[in-house]
C-alpha cells in the first residue's frame, strides 16, 4: 500500500470531488487520512487505476475509461462485489466505485437502472459514472 502526502491543493480537489462530485457527506476530520494505492492488488485482473481509503471509513475505486458501450459489464459488476467484500473485511463503512467515459451523461440513467437490478449488494455500495474531466488531475496524472 502506498501512503500518500497530499499537498493542500490536492487534498481539497481530493475533498471537493468525494463531497461534490460523489454526494459523500463525510465530516472533515475523515480527510485526515488518506492512502491511494495505484493498481491495488485486491482487484487483480480488473481494470481498477487506483483505490482511495478515506480516514478509514471511505474506499473509493478509480477505473479510469474513455468510453463505454452502455453496459454494465461482468467486470464492473465483479469490482463492485469485490469492493464490497473489502469493505466488509476492512470495517469500511462505504465502497464507492468510479467508472469514467465521455459518454457519461447519456448511458447513466441506464446503468444506474443495470446498477439497481444486482443482486447482493447493499446500499452502502455506490456506482459512479462520471467524465473523466471530474476526477482530480493528481490521480490521473500521478505515478501514486
Amino acid at each position: 500500500m502506498t501512503t500518500t502526502d497530499l499537498n493542500p491543493e490536492e487534498a481539497q480537489a481530493l475533498k471537493s470531488f468525494v463531497r461534490d462530485g460523489l454526494g459523500c457527506g463525510c465530516p472533515d476530520e475523515v480527510f485526515s487520512k488518506i492512502q491511494i494505492e495505484k493498481n491495488p492488488a485486491g482487484f487483480q485482473g480488473l481494470s481498477i487505476d487506483c483505490l482511495i481509503r478515506i480516514g478509514d471509513r471511505l474506499l473509493v475505486a478509480i477505473r479510469l475509461l474513455e468510453s463505454l458501450n452502455g453496459e454494465l459489464g461482468e467486470d464492473i459488476k465483479r469490482s463492485l462485489e469485490i469492493g464490497k467484500q473489502l469493505r466488509d473485511d476492512t470495517g469500511f463503512n462505504r465502497f464507492r466505485l468510479v467508472v469514467t467515459s465521455q459518454e457519461a451523461d447519456s448511458i447513466a440513467p441506464a446503468f444506474k437502472e443495470q446498477f439497481d437490478g444486482l443482486d447482493g449488494l447493499d446500499d452502502r455500495i455506490h456506482l459512479h459514472l462520471v467524465r473523466p474531466s471530474v476526477i482530480p488531475e493528481f490521480l490521473v496524472l500521478s505515478e501514486v
